[in-house]
């Protein structure tokens, strides 16, 4: 699994990030989790992944995200 620290990024820096390591991670076909500032939006990462048909689980107390690769 990998993980990635994204409590340094502010949108839309964040969203930016966010995407390059779901490509790497996609790429390795991995599941990967996200810490995520709480205080920061996410709710255009959470609109990708649902039109993207990504499953995943956030934890919002937490700021944390999993997300399983695709399968194609």
């Amino acid at each position: 699994m990998v993980e990635r620290d994204l409590k340094e990024f502010k949108c839309p820096q964040q969203f930016v990030q966010f995407k390059l390591a779901l490509r790497s991670a996609q790429s390795s076909k991995q599941r990967i989790t996200f810490s995520l500032n709480k205080g920061e939006s996410a709710n255009d990462i959470e609109r990708f992944l649902q039109k993207n048909a990504y499953s995943y689980n956030f934890d919002k107390q937490r700021g944390l995200l999993l997300v399983e690769p695709l399968h194609v």
